[in-house]
């Protein structure tokens, strides 16, 4: 695949603050067949505003209410085209207006789902490596660094139970079903606001379910580890608390 169409979603509300960074570092990438769609959940403030004034550079764009931000990735995915899928959130930028074209070129195989890394801004480090059934319980795949094929992109949607967590069970999923299908590349794709609502919040569903889908998915070994690892740090939070 010389040249695959990468489709970059963007869901947004009320978010007239950073959209247009983030629309900028799309629309300015090197790489030509990007389809960029953007979906706001009937934004109050400046947003739409900003979204019309890049709506030459844009392929869709909608404004209508959605369930929360994983219906509107779901509508995302439904409306994608894309070889890959790649979702971008409204305060994040791509990391450099050839990242595109540079991932874009290892995309070889039909199926794969590629990823790499993104630089947490508030926490100041690179997340988060190349994963494996041991860590990707514990630390994830950050969405602003992972390609979602077609045969998955199409064929699986997010959990809307979980309101914060669905990208975590949603991979968690994916790599045990399909773990020969996850290419890690060592490259910077994005810089991640982590002040967003899912890095400060609990998702209290996805902590009450995620041993259990650890155990399903990856297994009774991975799960008893990933067990004892959560315990582990609920009594060491305790301690603290208790000080």
């Amino acid at each position: 695949m010389q040249y695959p169409k990468i489709s970059i979603i963007t869901v947004v509300r009320n978010g007239e603050k950073d959209l247009e960074n983030a629309i900028k570092s799309v629309v300015n990438q090197s790489y030509d067949n990007i389809e960029y769609i953007i979906l706001d959940g009937l934004s109050t403030d400046g947003t739409l505003d900003i979204i019309r004034k890049y709506e030459g550079q844009i392929a869709l764009w909608k404004s209508e209410a959605d369930r929360g931000i994983y219906d509107a990735m779901n509508k995302g995915l439904d409306l994608a085209t894309g070889d890959w899928a790649y979702f971008l959130g409204c305060d994040d930028v791509l990391a450099s207006p050839t990242i595109i074209e540079e991932v874009a070129a290892e995309f070889t195989l039909a199926d794969s789902i590629y990823y790499g890394n993104t630089y947490l801004k508030k926490s100041n480090r690179i997340y988060t490596g190349k994963a494996s059934k041991w860590n990707i319980p514990l630390r994830n795949i950050s969405h602003q660094a992972i390609f979602y094929p077609r045969s998955v992109y199409k064929q699986k949607k997010y959990n809307l139970d979980y309101k914060l967590a669905a990208d975590h069970v949603y991979n968690v999923e994916l790599y045990g079903r399909l773990r020969e299908h996850f290419v890690y590349m060592p490259k910077l794709i994005s810089l991640y606001n982590d002040l967003g609502m899912s890095s400060l919040n609990v998702d209290q569903r996805h902590k009450k379910d995620i041993v259990g889908i650890v155990f399903n998915n990856l297994g009774s070994a991975v799960g008893s580890y990933y067990w004892f690892r959560v315990k582990l740090s609920n009594f060491k939070n305790s301690l603290k608390g208790g000080k």
